[in-house]
């Protein structure tokens, strides 16, 4: 029992310690104009790709993996369309703020 407490005690100060560097990396950046349209572009990319991706692979295949499971779009078109349809709606809400965080990087 003593080794499962110091594995978690040690887990939770490193995850703390982690948690207080990101935090004072990214209040740094957000303090600088350019750095923080940066980080918001990166992070629009990567969730972008990744949901681009999602939908690209649910297109082909015709099955949206979930938590507890997939939706198939023969089991289920309404759910699958409506799947595909949210996920298209924050793949283009991604894309604006990609976009707006770009002009904000070049200064329009």
């Amino acid at each position: 029992m003593s080794d499962v407490l110091r594995q978690i005690a040690r887990t939770a100060v490193l995850c703390a310690a982690l948690g207080c560097l990101l935090h004072l990396t990214m209040a740094t950046a957000a303090d600088y104009p350019i750095t923080a349209p940066a980080v918001g572009l990166a992070g629009a990319s990567v969730v972008g790709v990744l949901i681009f991706h999602l939908l690209r692979d649910a297109w082909h295949s015709g099955i949206i993996p979930e938590k507890f499971g997939i939706t198939s779009r023969e089991a289920n078109p309404l759910w699958y369309w409506g799947s595909m349809l949210w996920y298209g709606a924050c793949l283009i809400c991604l894309v604006a703020l990609a976009l707006i965080c770009l002009l904000r990087i070049v200064g329009l």
